[in-house]
């Protein structure tokens, strides 16, 4: 009866006191080399009936005015145990309040084991606010287990705890380095397809590649073999300047600001839809494409961030991403360039290329005045729902240029000289 009292006084009060069901903590692991991170978010309705305190229904005066005193009681209710039974190291970080409609305290806690025992083993006991309120639950989850190819992009749930139940078991012990090789390939194959700027800044520097220069403006064919060496060269290009700013930050040798990198990367694919446009660096789209490969890259570098591993596990971590990112450029390369190329010998292909620069320029434009100044980008969900039609687009592109093709074969252009 004792225990049940805080949620009959919960269930007469808090309802008008914050005007939400009661929701359930949650308590997020990331498995490191020699140690966990942990980092619990705590509804603060329910924290005050399990704290026992009378705490204001805002987030912000509950840090100001309780911060370390709930590091104290955090640190009390966080008992991870070795498989001999030794327990753990329990550090608390930083308290921050989560303001949203339903707001939340946010702690961070590093686990440390003892010496000679697994990281990757133990069991984790934990009752914060539960040990008086039970009707609460903690959902419980990885997001981060190299080994197990586990990354907060796919995190697991590990198990709910409750009053009944305070302990859970761990054991990541089965995992190894080709499965987080091929959880990095993914990953990094996943932050191309659903990195739509990145698609979009690629597909502006390869849209003029089949056109030959005159001046000011885009002229004629250039030919195939033109064409596909300044697309090889201008992916390799772009290959090698990410690379090096990816394996640098990823060693965290060199960081800037994620606003900073943002904007940059939204700068350059502007300035590719307004080349793809009109020629405005005709000749020297190597290095240009080298040089915005060094900004993408330490945005990829942000991807790798706080995995917290060794030098081997990192250097694998890098290639596998790296790769993951190289096989799907090179696969959207060869699912387009053959269809472009087939339409740069036909009078559509300068609708077609205009019309690509200029939705790439404006979607730029708005990721631009978003990152930079924070504006709203009312264009975004438009690029979005685009790029979600990715295929279909792709079978589009092949009718057309099947089309354009057939209608056109009596005036198909004939290579001009390149430049």
């Amino acid at each position: 009866m004792r225990r049940l009292l805080p949620a009959l006084l919960l269930l007469a009060v808090a309802g008008t006191a914050w005007g939400h069901p009661m929701p359930n903590s949650a308590v997020v692991l990331r498995i490191h080399r020699d140690a966990i991170d942990a980092e619990l978010t705590l509804p603060i309705g329910e924290l005050a009936v399990g704290w026992d305190k009378p705490l204001p229904p805002d987030a912000v005066a509950i840090v100001e005015q309780y911060g370390e005193e709930l590091k104290d009681y955090v640190r009390a209710h966080v008992r991870p145990i070795a498989p001999d039974g030794r327990p753990w190291t329990v550090a608390v970080g930083e308290v921050a309040p989560v303001v949203e409609q339903e707001p939340d305290v946010r702690v961070s806690l590093k686990m440390t084991p003892p010496p000679g025992a697994p990281v990757d083993r133990l069991t984790f006991g934990y009752d914060a606010i539960f040990h008086r309120l039970v009707t609460h639950r903690a959902v419980v989850s990885l997001a981060g287990d190299w080994r197990n190819g586990v990354t907060a992009d796919e995190p697991v749930i590990l198990g709910t705890m409750r009053d009944t139940d305070v302990t859970l078991v761990v054991d990541r012990s089965g995992g190894g380095w080709f499965r987080g090789f091929a959880a990095m390939f993914r990953l990094g194959v996943r932050h191309i397809a659903e990195g739509t700027d990145h698609l979009l800044f690629l597909l502006a520097l390869i849209l003029p590649a089949p056109l030959v220069a005159e001046g000011w403006r885009w002229g004629g064919y250039a030919g195939v073999r033109t064409a596909l060496r300044r697309i090889v060269e201008v992916v390799t290009a772009f290959t090698v300047g990410h690379s090096i700013t990816l394996v640098v930050g990823a060693l965290g040798w060199a960081r800037l600001p994620d606003a900073l990198v943002e904007s940059a990367i939204a700068l350059s694919i502007f300035i590719s839809a307004v080349h793809a446009l009109v020629p405005i660096f005709r000749g020297r789209e190597v290095y240009i494409a080298g040089g915005f490969g060094l900004v993408h890259g330490l945005a990829f570098a942000a991807t790798l961030d706080g995995f917290g591993l060794d030098p081997w596990t990192l250097a694998l971590t890098v290639l596998g991403f790296n790769l993951g990112i190289e096989a799907f450029q090179i696969l959207v390369v060869l699912a387009t360039m053959p269809w472009l190329v087939l339409l740069a010998r036909t009078r559509v292909y300068g609708p077609l290329r205009t019309a690509g620069a200029v939705f790439t320029g404006i979607a730029a434009a708005a990721w631009f005045a978003e990152r930079a100044f924070d504006w709203p980008n009312p264009i975004g969900p438009l690029v979005e729902g685009v790029a979600a039609h990715g295929v279909w687009l792709l079978v589009g592109l092949i009718a057309l240029a099947v089309a354009a093709g057939w209608n056109g074969r009596r005036e198909l252009v004939e290579p001009a000289g390149a430049i």
